[in-house]
This record gives C-alpha cells, sequence and structure tokens, in this order.
C-alpha cells in the first residue's frame, strides 16, 4: 500500500503542521527557504506559509516537509501501518491521544492509505477542539500563574522574616555552646587530674615492698609446681620409651633372624629351580630325539646352512642353541631381546644364564637406582619385550616402561616377584605360541 502524501491532504495542513510541529521546528524549517518568510515574521506567519505551501504541487517546502514528518514519526508510522482494520485504528489513536502523544499519530493516521474519511473527520474534530481546549487552559493557566507569583513574593518575605529570626536563635545556640564546652573543659581538666592522682596511688600501692615479696613468691611457686609436674611427666614418658625401645629391638633381632631364615630357603629355592632347568633341558633333549623327523627342517641350523643371514647376529643362530639345549628350536622369544626393569642386583648373572636357557638375550636396568632414565629408554628402544617385577622396581621406572610399551606394541608382563622363578615363568609366557 501506498501512504498518503501531504499534498493528497491539503484539507488538513493547517492541523498536520500546527499539531505535528513545535514552534522552533516551525522556524528552523522556514529559514531553509531563503528569503519567503522574514527572520522577523511572527510564528503565525510561519505556520500560513507552510499551510499554503502544502497546497502546492511540486512546492520543495511540501516535500522536505514530508521528509521530515515521516523521519520524525518514523516510529508511529511504522505501528500504524501494520494494521488496516478501523476499529483497530481507532483504538491506537485513543491509547496515544489518552497518553498525551498526539503529533506522531496524528500524521500516522493523515497518511495511512487504510485510513477512512469518517475516521478522519473525528480525529481531526477531536484535534480541533484540543487546540481550542488548550488554549482555554492556557489562558486558564496564566491566570492562576499570575496568583501564584503574587504568593510566591508573600512566601519570599516570610521566609527572609524566618531566617532573620532562625539567624537570631542560631547565634544564641553558638553563644550557650561555646559556654558548655568551656564548662565542659574545666570538668573534663578536674576529672584529669583526679584521675592521675589515683594512678600515683595505686602504683605507689603495688611497688611497695610489701608487694613485690608476694608476688614473687608466689611466681616462684607457680614455677616450682610446674617444673615439678613437668619432671614427673618427663621420667614416665623415658621410661615408656625405654619399654618401647626394647620391645622394638627384639622385634629387630626376631625380624633379622627371620630375613636370614628366608635367605636361606631363597637359596635353596634358587639351586632347586637351576638343578630344575637342567632336568628340563635334558628331557627335552631326550624329547628331541625322539621326535627327529620334526626336527629335521632344522638341523640346517646345525650344519651351518640357515635359511636367513643368522651370521649377521652377534653369537650362534637361536634355532641352533636352542637345539644344543634341548628347548624347542621355535618359540617366540628365540632370539630375540627380553629387557628386564628392576630385580635384585645379586641375581643378574643368574637372570641371563636363565634367559639364555629359554634361548633369548636379557638386558638389565636396575629400575632407577643407579642408572638413568635415558639409559632405560635406549634399552627399551632394542628390546622386543620387557618383565617387570613389581615387587623390586621404582614407581617411575614402571610407569615410564607402561607407556612406552603401550605407545611401541611391545609385549609386557609385570611379574609379581623378582625371584627366579618368577622370571622363568614370564619367560614361559612369553615364549608360549599365540592362541
Amino acid at each position: 500500500m501506498q501512504r498518503r502524501t501531504l499534498l493528497e491532504k491539503a484539507d488538513f495542513a493547517c492541523p498536520i503542521v500546527g499539531t505535528c510541529l513545535t514552534i522552533s521546528e516551525l522556524r528552523r524549517i522556514c529559514r531553509k527557504f531563503g528569503d519567503l518568510v522574514p527572520e522577523s515574521a511572527s510564528a503565525y506567519e510561519a505556520h500560513v506559509f507552510l499551510v499554503g505551501q502544502a497546497k502546492l504541487p511540486g512546492s520543495p517546502a511540501t516535500k522536505y516537509l514530508q521528509k521530515y514528518l515521516d523521519k520524525k514519526y518514523r516510529r508511529e508510522i511504522r505501528a500504524f501501518f501494520k494494521t488496516e482494520d478501523e476499529a483497530t485504528l481507532r483504538r491506537m489513536w485513543r491509547e496515544r491521544a489518552d497518553a498525551g502523544d498526539v503529533p506522531g499519530a496524528f500524521w500516522a493516521l493523515m497518511s495511512h492509505p487504510g485510513a477512512t474519511d469518517s475516521l478522519l473527520r473525528d480525529v481531526y474534530g477531536e484535534v480541533h477542539m484540543l487546540s481550542h481546549q488548550v488554549g482555554a487552559a492556557n489562558r486558564a493557566d496564566l491566570a492562576r500563574l499570575a496568583h501564584l507569583e503574587d504568593k510566591l513574593a508573600e512566601a519570599n518575605a516570610a521566609l527572609d522574616e524566618s531566617k532573620v529570626v532562625l539567624r537570631q536563635a542560631v547565634a544564641v545556640w553558638k553563644s550557650r555552646c561555646h559556654k558548655a564546652m568551656e564548662e565542659l573543659g574545666l570538668e573534663r581538666s578536674k576529672r584529669q587530674a583526679a584521675e592521675r592522682e589515683r594512678i600515683s596511688l595505686r602504683d605507689a600501692i603495688e611497688h611497695s615492698a610489701v608487694a613485690a615479696v608476694r608476688r614473687d613468691r608466689d611466681i616462684l611457686s607457680d614455677q616450682l609446681r610446674e617444673n615439678t609436674e613437668r619432671l614427673q611427666a618427663t621420667e614416665a614418658e623415658a621410661a615408656r620409651q625405654a619399654v618401647l625401645l626394647e620391645r622394638l629391638h627384639g622385634e629387630l633381632q626376631t625380624t633379622r633372624q627371620e630375613l636370614a631364615d628366608r635367605d636361606s630357603e631363597v637359596a635353596a629355592l634358587e639351586a632347586s629351580l637351576f638343578a630344575a632347568l637342567g632336568e628340563a633341558a635334558v628331557a627335552h633333549a631326550a624329547h628331541a630325539e625322539h621326535h627327529r623327523d620334526d626336527l629335521a627342517p632344522h638341523e640346517e641350523h646345525l650344519h651351518g646352512q640357515c635359511p636367513v643371514d643368522c651370521a649377521a647376529k652377534a653369537g650362534l643362530c637361536p634355532a641352533r642353541a636352542a637345539l644344543a639345549q634341548g628347548l624347542p628350536p621355535h618359540t617366540a622369544i628365540t632370539g630375540k631381546r627380553v629387557l628386564y626393569v628392576g630385580g635384585r642386583a645379586s641375581l643378574v648373572a643368574h637372570y641371563k644364564v636363565l634367559a639364555e636357557k629359554f634361548g633369548c638375550q636379557l638386558l638389565h636396568h636396575d629400575g632407577g637406582r643407579e642408572q638413568s632414565a635415558h639409559r632405560l629408554w635406549e634399552l627399551l628402544g632394542c628390546a622386543d619385550a620387557v618383565v617387570c617385577p613389581v615387587d623390586c622396581v621404582s614407581h617411575e621406572a614402571c610407569t615410564l616402561v607402561k607407556q612406552a610399551c603401550k605407545g611401541c606394541l611391545k609385549p609386557l608382563i609385570l611379574a609379581r616377584s623378582s625371584g627366579l622363578s618368577s622370571l622363568a615363568r614370564s619367560l614361559a609366557e612369553l615364549g608360549a605360541p599365540a592362541q
């Protein structure tokens, strides 16, 4: 829908200009058109000029006034433009008129394409009568203003008289306060003198010889009682500590004896283990002799005819070493390097001998006691599998081994103890064929 222009509503130009523009806006718009309206012109003359221009087709003043009103009341125009219903437009006009927002709503209705003539006549009549009522109200307000100015002058005169009386009262009050402050100062000086005298008398009594002796006696009595109680508590604690030390000494002797017995048992078990490993080797040799046909494809290793280049490796061929010891020639760790992290230093040589019986090479790291973590990384790089006894290794080394084996996808066995039997089980688990 095309909105109606000011030229189309030329019959309502007078109320539109008079209602929708303030006096300052009226003069400012007239000044934009040069000498058409002189500076000394009254507000009425400026109003008549713009109303006349609004009725001329193609007038620059009319075009400018149209744009100015559309920009000033764009919010109201958008609100009214959303509906075409006459009842809704009347309701919106009534709400804004009751709220005192007449100019914007008036221009929005006058330029609305769907506003009927009856609605526009009603709104125009209401605005027209409102202007008369405003004029009458202004005259009444001027009369009331004159009356109020007279009453204000009387009130100002009464106020001046009250100020004079109040100043006199304040002067009297200040004089009395000054006198009271002087009396208060004299009274305060008297009380301070009395307080100083009381303090001097109390000090004289407290510093007398009798008071000093009594105070020293009480202090010494309290100190003696405290020292006696402290001595008794110290003696009781010393007796308790002596009994505790004696009991701990006996437990230490018992523990040492049990440790020596355990070491003997461990040595015996390790000897038994080596003997059992020797018997296992003999049994494997007999088994290999019995199944010579199964081992025939591997005899070429014993005659220097390996299908792979074993000469590039240090030592004998792993399969040949396994056959020489009576172990199965092909296990998962045959010829591999197994890294043992932690354990007891006194068993390192036995660890390596046991690993040789399984046909693999044992690399050892003490788990961080003396060797560095950098050395552990080097050994992890060249190892094919890792065994770590959890009872004899540092927490940092164990964590490092777990992370490295997980990242490199290397087999890792966490043995429950650092003994030879535990290592043998771990190597057997690594050498077992995959299921």
